[in-house]
């Protein structure tokens, strides 16, 4: 019998113990049901106001980046410096050969005069020996070249 005070006296220890814990958590419930809650975001507004500084900062930045991007598009060629190099030497060189072109054309009539002096020259000196060597061609010449008189 002695085990079974004993275990009374356990259970007995036991059930005060969870009276104790109960009224406790009633004591809690009660102090929890009648507590006010405030509403408190100050931490949270000032990480919001960081996060939205660091975005309007960070928007600026690529603001200015892509104006930088857009000028120097604009700015740009849009072709390579060796051929706008080449098209200024063809077109210098396509200048030079038109106006040494012109000059030519343009001295034609010279040309023309000197050639026909030239060929003159030449025809004459060609009749010239023709006469000297043959004298009979030159008499018949100058029969031919007087004027024929009307009969």
């Amino acid at each position: 019998m002695a085990k079974l005070d004993e275990i009374a006296e356990l259970l007995t220890e036991e059930i005060q113990e969870f009276e104790n814990s109960v009224s406790r958590l009633e004591e809690l419930q009660a102090f929890l049901m009648n507590y006010k809650i405030k509403p408190d975001t100050t931490d949270i507004d000032f990480i919001l106001k960081r996060y939205n500084d660091h975005q309007k900062k960070v928007i600026d930045d690529h603001h200015k980046l892509m104006g930088n991007v857009v000028y120097y598009i604009k700015k740009s060629l849009t072709f390579p410096k060796w051929a706008i190099k080449l098209f200024w030497g063809l077109l210098v060189i396509i200048f030079l050969v038109l106006g040494f072109s012109f000059y030519r054309v343009s001295r034609i009539p010279e040309i023309r005069q000197e050639a026909y002096g030239q060929g003159e020259e030449n025809a004459i000196g060609h009749f010239r020996a023709f006469f000297e060597a043959s004298p009979e061609a030159s008499e018949l010449y100058q029969k031919w070249r007087e004027p024929q008189s009307k009969k």
